[in-house]
């Protein structure tokens, strides 16, 4: 059983990655992110669960060390990396089925 912990609004990494989930959450009501909680400090954590309501692992997102590019996001039918925000929202945001989001631009 995988373990996790939850990751409010928060919860930063100080990465890009913040800025991602900021702007999925502004699109996406009642989202929640659970992050992986690892037994040892040498393991990877920089891995994000994503979801809605019931469906808390539909999207998953792997980030580089301290929330950093690149991105890894998968779904059961996808699975995008790159290094851009705005990719990296859109992907995350189909995946949640939530369809297009803004830009973004005002957000850190």
């Amino acid at each position: 059983m995988r373990r996790t912990r939850s990751w409010g609004q928060g919860d930063l990494t100080g990465g890009l990655v913040d800025q991602v989930f900021a702007q999925v959450r502004q699109a996406v009501p009642g989202l929640i992110i659970d992050r992986l909680a690892v037994t040892h400090a040498s393991d990877d954590d920089n891995v994000y669960f994503l979801g809605v309501g019931a469906v808390l692992d539909r999207v998953q997102c792997d980030t580089g060390p301290g929330g950093q590019p690149p991105f890894l996001v998968e779904t059961d039918s996808c699975r995008v990396v790159t290094s851009e925000v705005a990719e990296a929202v859109a992907a995350v945001s189909s995946g949640l089925g939530s369809g297009d989001v803004g830009s973004g631009d005002d957000l850190p």
